[in-house]
């Protein structure tokens, strides 16, 4: 987090941010309370170094890998806007995909924009009990990998492949990025628990082999025509300038360089968003201010909208909609400014306490939080990552409710 912090002020996009000094205080209250809780909590915590056994069951294998399907064939529904959730022209959709993401992905922007859905509303809500399985699954045959018959392994690459698809279909980012993040922080926290003897080879693998994402979203980002002068045109006030140019694309170093200049902009945009509605009065949006997704559903179900309350709503003059909002400004809406510290001091809590079941316990489900964590805490200055997707929301919800009864004599086989 101070990284990015880092990024903000000191990278190649230069942001001209509002009310600097309350901003400077706030993130510096935030980070101290993330920290304190964490202390708190870790000096607190009764060391129980009792050892929870989990093993294998094909049981668990093949109902996660079940729901999970259905989870991703949901998804690459709602990315297509498709009528059915069988994609009856999946392979049609890659080439199309691969060949022209721009022309897609501007396809499908256009036609949200005029209102079409994929009529799966009752679906998502739905999906929301068994949603968590699109990321566990990838958990669990990571975990157990060497338990899996070679069957079960093909199946698991079938699994891989139809995930991405919905990304690669649809010429969104999105879904690539979680896929790999997710699996590269599982693999981090599994073969770090297990004291792998080539720990740190396996990691700087991990390293180069996240090129490929990175590479991927350059590769997106430049057939959506998207030059660096981009990143000036999205502030109406002026306050985001960059004065390297696009780069020719001449060789590698180019292209990785336009990548990363792109994905700095993407991580670190959320923190110009915040400094922005510093100075705006408040509004009680019910604990749906966070999520956009959770303030459509509340919408359908109960017909009342709170996202014209929303912080976000009140800048869309100077910040678009379209533009990221950090977990910071998202969830200032349910807790406020100062108030949201009490929610980085539980979040400390909370972290340190599965940290602590996982180095002391081994506990599985405590391990399978971790990654959901970690990528919690990396997109917090870009946007609210979890709670704001239906499956992460799903994942992040179902792994504490199962961490929490772990050692409770209940069991999840």
């Amino acid at each position: 987090m101070l990284f990015t912090l880092l990024l903000y002020y000191l990278g190649p996009i230069q942001f001209r941010g509002h009310n600097s000094a309350l901003f400077l205080m706030l993130m510096f209250l935030y980070h101290g309370a993330f920290i304190l809780g964490y202390y708190i909590s870790i000096r607190t915590y009764k060391f129980n170094k009792i050892k929870i056994d989990k093993r294998f069951s094909s049981k668990l294998f093949y109902f996660s890998l079940s729901f999970g399907v259905l989870s991703v064939l949901g998804t690459y529904q709602n990315l297509m806007l498709a009528q059915s959730i069988i994609p009856y022209n999946l392979f049609e959709d890659l080439a199309r995909g691969i060949r022209e993401p721009g022309l897609v992905y501007l396809g499908r922007m256009n036609a949200i924009s005029d209102g079409l859905t994929s009529n799966s509303r009752v679906f998502n809500i739905i999906s929301m009990f068994f949603a968590f399985f699109k990321l566990f699954f990838i958990f669990l045959f990571l975990y157990f990998w060497n338990d899996l018959s070679y069957f079960k392994k093909c199946l698991v690459l079938i699994y891989a492949f139809l995930f991405i698809s919905s990304g690669l279909a649809s010429g969104t980012n999105s879904v690539i990025f979680i896929f790999f993040i997710f699996i590269s922080l599982s693999l981090f926290v599994i073969f770090y628990i297990r004291t792998t003897r080539n720990f740190s080879k396996i990691i700087a693998f991990m390293g180069v082999a996240f090129l490929i994402p990175i590479g991927y979203f350059g590769y997106l980002m430049s057939r959506r025509g998207g030059g660096f002068e981009y990143f000036s045109a999205t502030s109406p006030l002026g306050d985001i300038t960059i004065s390297a140019l696009t780069p020719d694309f001449n060789g590698f170093l180019d292209f990785y360089y336009y990548a990363f200049v792109w994905l700095n902009y993407y991580l670190v945009q959320g923190y110009y968003g915040f400094s922005l509605i510093l100075d705006l009065d408040l509004n009680w949006t019910f604990g749906f201010g966070n999520s956009a997704f959770l303030q459509r559903q509340l919408l359908m179900l109960t017909g009342i909208d709170v996202s014209n309350l929303t912080l976000q709503a009140q800048i869309s003059e100077y910040w678009s909609s379209a533009q990221w909002h950090s977990f910071y400004g998202q969830f200032a809406n349910d807790f406020g400014f100062v108030g949201l510290s009490v929610l980085m001091f539980i979040l400390g809590c909370f972290l340190s306490r599965v940290w602590a079941s996982v180095i002391y316990n081994n506990s599985f489900y405590g391990m399978s939080l971790l990654p959901i964590l970690a990528l919690m805490f990396i997109f917090f200055p870009a946007n609210n990552q979890v709670f704001g997707y239906i499956d992460t929301l799903s994942y992040f919800l179902f792994m504490s409710l199962f961490w929490f009864f772990e050692d409770k004599k209940l069991r999840f086989n």
